[in-house]
């Protein structure tokens, strides 16, 4: 309060409700869906209330008001900013296409992720605080299980004139083809190999991700109105320049990163049965190698080394070793993929690293 006698200035500090005070008629029944409680204090916290409520039952006016304190650990620490605490609540109370409708608010792979996503929210979840945290990861995965996305009704969209060309099929670039669909715009994907899912179908095995969940939810992307062309290759099939002249307004490069590191030490580049894990991979999922012999070796420690190995170990080898230059809670991986690729017969070998690659009997 500023100012003197007769001439008063007031400014009033308002807790926001995040309710249309217009639009709410006190009914209450936002009340009875509501998954989340909380003390009350107009009951001096003695019982519960829900998360949103009336503040006391004379409140002028009568609207109903949510209480939010603040954002979610777990989905500040989600790359895709998920509404996570939202859809695990829905989960909890058995509202799986409720649960499905709001991660796809954000992105089109529920089944997906809930299958391969590193999970890193988990480490940011206040559950640790008590014990240990939420399986997140796997209860995206029950929600999507549990529906058909066929069953999920697509959005009024407001079509646009404007077309809109996206180099790539990977997630990255089915993402990107989703949103604008979403917004109305005419969406084209080309695709250079023969089927879409860029890293997710030619990079991660079908043990971790099967091509039935995957393909359904590539195939339910084609409901929005996305149209995809695959063995169509960039420069060869079809140019930037002729994208331009079929009326793209923009073009969308989401090429992936296809090429693997080298290690550059003696005899890589020389000696046989020498890959890269991406191009490794690659070459299995093309249906181009179907079979291996003996010992295989795998250096790093990441998701693609043990990738790799549990392929190899599919494919006939005998045995399958990686080699990791750090120790056990260094590596990339999550511990419970080590853990799983160990009880597969992978021997990891720590704090080792190869010097050179020699070859016997070429």
């Amino acid at each position: 309060m500023d100012g003197q006698n007769g001439n008063f200035q007031v400014t009033l500090h308002k807790t926001p409700r995040y309710i249309d005070t217009d639009k709410c008629t006190a009914c209450g029944d936002c009340v009875d869906v509501c998954p989340v409680t909380r003390p009350s204090e107009y009951d001096t916290e003695l019982v519960n209330r829900k998360a949103v409520y009336k503040p006391y039952a004379q409140a002028i006016p009568g609207a109903f008001a949510i209480e939010k304190i603040d954002t979610a650990p777990c989905r500040v620490a989600c790359p895709a900013n998920l509404n996570v605490q939202g859809y695990v609540a829905m989960v909890k109370m058995g509202k799986y296409r409720e649960a499905v409708e709001i991660i796809m608010q954000d992105l089109p792979f529920p089944g997906i992720l809930g299958r391969i996503c590193p999970h890193r929210c988990e480490k940011s979840c206040r559950r640790l605080e008590l014990d240990e945290a939420i399986s997140i990861r796997e209860l995206k995965r029950v929600a999507a299980d549990h529906v058909d996305l066929s069953d999920i009704p697509v959005p009024e969209i407001t079509s646009r004139n404007e077309k809109v060309a996206i180099i790539g099929s990977g997630p990255a670039g089915l993402t990107a083809a989703y949103f604008l669909a979403l917004d109305g715009y005419q969406v084209s994907v080309y695709e250079s190999m023969p089927e879409a899912g860029g890293m997710m179908r030619y990079g991660i095995p079908e043990h971790r991700l099967p091509r039935t969940v995957l393909d359904a939810e590539i195939e339910n992307l084609k409901r929005y109105g996305i149209q995809i062309n695959t063995h169509t290759v960039i420069g060869r099939d079809i140019t930037i320049e002729e994208l331009r002249e079929h009326g793209n307004s923009a073009i969308f490069l989401a090429i992936g990163a296809w090429k693997g590191l080298k290690l550059r030490i003696p005899g890589e580049e020389t000696s046989h049965g020498v890959s890269d894990v991406t191009a490794f991979l690659r070459e299995v999922h093309l249906g181009n190698l179907k079979k291996l012999d003996g010992k295989i070796v795998v250096i790093g420690g990441g998701h693609s080394a043990l990738d790799a190995a549990r392929v190899a170990l599919r494919l006939g080898a005998g045995e399958a070793h990686i080699l990791y230059r750090r120790s056990r809670t260094e590596m990339l991986a999550e511990p419970e993929e080590v853990e799983e690729t160990e009880k597969e017969r992978v021997k990891i070998h720590f704090l080792a690293a190869p010097i050179s690659i020699s070859s016997e009997n070429e």
